[in-house]
């Protein structure tokens, strides 16, 4: 997959809230966005949230795909690689955008968030 060109600020400020608004009315947990462009060559944005069970983590998963559509971003599918809700982890690759969609106990195993500390947090509401 070729590099997608970067959104403009307003349009990936639009983007993130669509994400951060959809993990809040699908009742997500821990909410966290994290800018990585300082800390890191090629990653931009990612978007961590808790989830307590599969089925949370698949409606959250196609809320998000479906929402992010008419963005007309490049998505990557990850299901392949073992990331899926069944182990726990879902990951949506859209390039400048990543979304982890954890459980509790995948999130504290892999603490992205300590892993990434460096990074921005962004405040959304």
């Amino acid at each position: 997959m070729s590099p997608s060109p970067k959104n403009t600020p307003e349009n990936t400020m639009e983007i993130l809230k669509t994400i951060h608004k959809i993990m809040q009315d699908k009742k997500c947990e821990e909410i966290a966005v994290l800018n990585l462009e300082s800390v890191h060559s090629y990653l931009s944005f990612f978007l961590i949230c808790t989830v307590n069970s599969a089925v949370q983590a698949n409606a959250v998963a196609r809320e998000i795909k479906k929402a992010l559509k008419g963005f007309k971003l490049p998505h990557k599918e990850t299901d392949k690689t073992g990331t899926s809700s069944s182990s726990g982890w879902t990951l949506l690759d859209y390039g400048e955008f990543i979304v982890h969609i954890m459980t509790p106990e995948k999130r504290e195993y892999y603490n992205l968030d300590r892993l990434w500390r460096d990074a921005e947090r962004i405040e959304l509401s």
